[in-house]
């Protein structure tokens, strides 16, 4: 379990696998010009598997003493504008988290570790964070 508050109706929790889902919907939004993957760059082949996202386990979710702290390891399209769309990530997990939620995070990490051609993959370790 990630986060539970008590009141006076009862206790709501959340699990990292809520978040994980909102920031998998979140990615999904651009259409596969962003991809999840893990922290060296490599992009799961199946991402479902029994009981589960095998991406969510890609997302690095803690809840700490200042909050909810969120890094999401991505690669990208050539040709995509790397600050443009990572920064629009960002608003979007942001956003929903807090509207679904009503957890507002600490902060949301979108680090790029790999750049997509038709033929290869260059990698990269651009951090984009609010």
């Amino acid at each position: 379990m990630l986060y539970k508050l008590e009141t006076s109706v009862g206790s709501i929790s959340v699990t990292k696998n809520v978040i994980g889902r909102i920031v998998v919907q979140s990615v999904n939004k651009f259409d596969g010009i962003v991809k999840i993957s893990n922290h060296k760059g490599k992009v799961p082949q199946s991402t479902k598997k029994i009981g589960g996202d095998t991406t969510i386990n890609n997302i690095e979710i803690t809840f700490g003493d200042n909050g909810l702290d969120i890094r999401v390891f991505v690669v990208m399209n050539f040709g995509t504008s790397i600050g443009k769309v990572t920064n629009e990530l960002i608003e979007e997990i942001y956003e929903k988290i807090k509207d679904y939620t009503d957890i507002a995070p600490n902060s949301v990490a979108v680090i790029v570790t790999g750049v997509l051609s038709k033929k290869q993959m260059v990698r990269r370790n651009i951090e984009v964070k609010r």
